[in-house]
């Protein structure tokens, strides 16, 4: 009867300050979803932070996006063990245990400023943020000092936050979309391609728009031309090393605004490719183009990431579920067969961030959190040492008996001839090392057999797994 009862009981929906703010998407793993198409970037994370409402009353509660109905939970204006990201555009603040987030966008922000600390009252106060909003009155974010929970660290983690929220609101980069538009306007490719008709306006305007990304890339990055050396004059006459960065990033803006083109290119050309009906020249003159394109992005490092510093003691887990995102996108570990060995992952992670690269032993961190973190996605060790990263639904048994089909169908070319390494390398797109370890464990399981001779190691059927020996019946004697 108990158990009847709880099953039959209503989900109840959370009411705290949380929820009723606006609400934040977020990935797969859990990391929140970047509004790319105005370039949002986040600056700082810090954990063990709290949410407060300041006011009087409740907040109103956001209607459900779902269509079935939940009950409402009694109001609770306090949210505990949240973590907090700053980021170019908003506040968020996330719940990793129930996976909501919830975002307080800057336009909407009057005032921060700090507030709480030690007094003579409280030796001990809580250090807080206050923050004054046009939308949900006044809030308070309270830090507790992350994973440590360290007085002295939330004195720390409150500066910094305070520091990246009051940099974000004076740099307003939620308004850069629009004076992009503008400056978009104002191009002398449309000027002068606008005067021209036809195909030479069409070229025209190439031309140009090529040479202006050129100059861009220049800009941001120190070239020599013109303008790249007006850039780095005016760069070189900041002492502030922070404020370089933010020359830097207001240069790079259309920089960024040119790889996305870019991207979505690539991802148009794949898609043509895999249902185009073209003539054989312009297919592969088309092929080699997006090779030659997507070679180029990935040289380039596409994945942005925070750093160690800007993480805090939430670092790995941030990492964990970047590297989860990453192996996800495009079903990289699908492809690879739901498992790729520790310096594939490591190689194509690092190729992706660019210079922003991560040590090994953040990597192995990193992985190590992911099987507490319930991605999905886990480290394995096999019984000679290979470490391998494998997706969860990954199954022993269906490979090893994938490979003794593989073992079977080669046999029909010639009696008892088995295979190797390299065979299973060819079928299964699979590296060396990690086709060895796959024949080895499904051999261990029972369904192949090897053969070791001069000329190498050879897997075979085992027969009496299938107590199939009709393929090996010797033929009659006439």
């Amino acid at each position: 009867a108990n158990n009847a009862t709880m099953a039959t009981k209503p989900r109840m929906r959370r009411w705290s300050p949380l929820t009723c703010l606006t609400r934040a998407p977020l990935s797969q793993s859990g990391l929140i979803i970047l509004e790319s198409h105005d370039n949002e970037v986040v600056t700082l994370v810090r954990t063990n932070v709290e949410l407060r409402y300041n006011g009087s009353g409740p907040l109103p509660l956001p209607s459900a996006s779902s269509d079935s109905a939940e009950a409402k939970a009694p109001w609770n204006p306090r949210d505990v063990g949240l973590s907090c990201h700053v980021t170019t555009h908003r506040i968020v603040l996330l719940d990793e245990k129930d996976v909501v987030g919830g975002s307080i966008p800057l336009p909407l922000v009057q005032t921060a400023r700090e507030a709480g600390g030690p007094s003579w009252r409280s030796p001990t106060g809580s250090y807080k943020i206050e923050i004054s909003t046009h939308a949900w009155g006044e809030l308070s974010i309270v830090f507790r000092g992350g994973e440590s929970n360290s007085y002295r660290e939330s004195a720390k983690h409150r500066d910094d936050a305070l520091d990246a929220i009051h940099k974000a609101l004076k740099r307003k980069a939620w308004t850069d979309k629009e004076r992009q538009m503008r400056k978009e306007e104002n191009k002398a490719s449309k000027a002068i391609a606008s005067k021209k008709v036809g195909v030479d306006a069409i070229m025209t305007r190439n031309a140009l728009r090529h040479r202006e990304n050129a100059i861009l890339a220049d800009a941001a990055f120190g070239g020599e031309n013109e303008r790249g050396a007006k850039s780095t004059s005016v760069m070189k006459k900041k002492n502030n090393k922070n404020e370089d960065i933010d020359a830097f990033m207001r240069e790079a803006t259309e920089l960024i605004k040119v790889i996305h083109k870019y991207s979505a290119t690539i991802e148009r050309e794949r898609a043509a490719s895999a249902s185009a009906t073209s003539s054989a020249g312009k297919g592969e003159s088309s092929g080699k183009d997006t090779a030659k394109l997507v070679d180029m992005m990935e040289n380039m490092g596409m994945t942005s990431a925070l750093s160690q510093k800007q993480s805090g003691s939430d670092y790995h887990k941030q990492l964990a579920r970047h590297l989860f995102d990453f192996l996800r996108h495009n079903d990289k570990l699908t492809k690879a067969g739901g498992m790729m060995t520790l310096t594939d992952v490591y190689c194509l992670y690092n190729r992706a961030r660019g210079t922003n690269m991560i040590s090994p032993e953040d990597l192995i961190k990193a992985l190590d959190l992911m099987k507490e973190l319930n991605l999905g996605i886990s480290k394995r060790s096999f019984s000679s040492g290979v470490i391998v990263v494998q997706d969860d639904a990954f199954d022993d048994e269906v490979m090893a008996k994938k490979l003794a089909d593989l073992a079977s169908s080669l046999d029909i070319a010639g009696p008892m001839t088995g295979i190797t390494v390299m065979d299973v390398c060819r079928s299964f797109k699979t590296s060396a090392l990690l086709a060895n370890e796959q024949l080895l464990s499904a051999e261990q399981m029972g369904w192949l057999c090897r053969d070791s001779t001069i000329e190498g190691v050879r897997f075979f059927p085992n027969l009496f797994k299938t107590a199939d020996f009709s393929s090996y019946a010797p033929s009659p004697v006439r």
